[in-house]
């Protein structure tokens, strides 16, 4: 279900299905003061003093201790300590996070189909590093692209950085553990923590907290986007503008690989992820935690992570309290950050890598990032949203292949400004070629949507052209 804003008239989402062949913290108390002589009553304070005797009023009524204990911890009296002796007195434990005292937390969130169905359902679709500063309030999100090749910790061996999750779930069974460390290792930060979804998991998420509002900030057009069903495809065309989207709909716009490059796909899943807090915050969810730990319950065959109850609770309450202004958005990429390049691996698999071949750049990278602490100076500035322009020649003897191929290629949202005939015939295979200013991430995806790849070889393009495809005798007739 999808929905446009009230004040708006409702636009559709087209779906179309096609089919493809099959492919392969440490507790902390204060004691409780020693009994003095009653002072007398000052002006102010009367806030507390009213919460106070509300207390005293549920528990001498028979609301019982429990209920007492819950109104505290939930309205978060707590945490500054004031009231210490009241936590004493009611028996409740005070949780910090680790890194709260140093004034950083660190959570790593990671998304993966789940399903056993889907190709690869332990490989981490998402990755976000929620580095959150407790001093200033301020959170840095940092999406880390899954074709970025690591040597994996626990000695896993060298691999993109979407399967450490997977290698260390099948040969250890700590795949969790092994994606913290190898995380930490490239950022240089401590990440003590994680939190797991899966798909299904994350559609009950959003259904159950009645949708989510999203801005759509340009037109989101993709063929290839994995049926629900079977091993086709589906067809996914959003237009630009305001939406209510349920939990499927918020799966597509997050998953969708129809994009100019690896940051544009990043920063739609970090718009996901504020948009899931802002409508918890909205409902409340994250000031009564016995609500939310109650959707956790309900997805709960879907989630996993290693923070205790205590510490769940705690985090809800970071994540409630800060300003959503006060967020950067930041993606390793080879596009907005220039700290990689992409690349094929020995294996002749697409990869990225930090700019020669340096790892200490990204720790660089993330350290000068933390220092910023305004929106403005710490979030990456969007790449420009101009579709790359390419011509289409067709290197093989099927007549009308390449005028074929360019509309199609149109369809998805690129600009054709040449279609013809390739100097030379006979190509075997389709083939890309990007121009030296155009990021390799934006290549790479034409070469997906074109079912071709990448060419390593250096190629002059004509002025105003940012790729050039040539069809090859695999380039699909049907």
């Amino acid at each position: 279900m999808v929905r446009r804003k009230e004040e708006e008239p409702a636009r559709e989402v087209t779906v179309r299905v096609a089919k493809r062949a099959p492919r392969a913290g440490r507790d902390m108390e204060e004691p409780m003061p020693k009994l003095r002589r009653p002072l007398p009553m000052r002006r102010g304070g009367g806030a507390a003093r009213f919460l106070l005797v509300t207390l005293i009023v549920i528990v001498l009524l028979g609301a019982g201790w429990f209920a007492a204990r819950t109104a505290v911890t939930g309205l978060d009296l707590l945490s500054s300590g004031k009231m210490g002796w009241l936590a004493t007195l009611l028996n409740i434990k005070i949780t910090k996070l680790v890194g709260e005292e140093n004034g950083r937390v660190n959570i790593l969130l990671l998304g993966v189909p789940g399903d056993p169905k889907h190709d690869g359902p332990d490989l981490t679709d998402t990755m976000i590093l929620a580095s959150y500063n407790t001093t200033d309030k301020f959170l840095h999100l940092f999406s880390i692209p899954r074709d970025l090749q690591v040597d994996a910790a626990d000695n896993l061996g060298i691999m993109k950085i979407n399967a450490v999750y997977e290698t260390g779930q099948s040969k250890n069974s700590d795949g969790a553990g092994a994606a913290i460390r190898t995380v930490g290792d490239l950022t240089g930060l401590t990440v003590p923590y994680y939190i797991r979804i899966d798909f299904a998991g994350f559609t009950q998420l959003v259904d159950e907290l009645g949708g989510i509002k999203v801005e759509v900030k340009k037109d989101l057009l993709d063929s290839k986007y994995p049926a629900d069903t079977g091993t086709g495809y589906q067809t996914i065309d959003i237009k630009a503008g305001s939406y209510t989207m349920d939990g499927a709909m918020a799966l597509k716009y997050a998953r969708s690989r129809q994009s100019t490059s690896d940051f544009d796909r990043a920063k739609r899943q970090q718009d996901i992820l504020l948009a899931v807090r802002a409508k918890a915050k909205d409902l409340e969810l994250l000031t009564a935690p016995a609500k939310m730990l109650a959707i956790s319950d309900i997805i709960k065959d879907h989630f996993s992570t290693n923070l205790n109850r205590n510490e769940m609770m705690r985090a809800m309450q970071l994540w409630a309290d800060f300003d959503p202004a006060q967020v950067a958005n930041l993606v390793f990429d080879d596009a907005t950050t220039k700290v990689l390049y992409g690349g094929k691996n020995a294996a002749g698999a697409y990869v990225l890598m930090p700019l020669n071949d340096d790892y200490s750049k990204l720790k660089d990278f993330v350290a000068n990032a933390l220092t910023q602490t305004t929106a403005t100076a710490a979030s990456q500035a969007e790449e420009e949203t101009t579709p790359l322009k390419i011509e289409v020649l067709n290197g093989t003897n099927v007549t009308g292949l390449a005028a074929k191929a360019a509309d199609t290629l149109k369809g998805m949202g690129y600009t054709i400004v040449r279609v013809g005939n390739n100097a030379t015939k006979g190509i075997a295979k389709t083939t890309v070629y990007g121009s030296s200013t155009v990021a390799g991430s934006a290549v790479q995806t034409l070469a997906d949507k074109a079912s071709g790849t990448v060419s390593t070889d250096a190629l002059t393009l004509p002025d105003g052209v940012d790729a050039r495809v040539v069809l090859g005798a695999d380039y699909p007739t049907q």
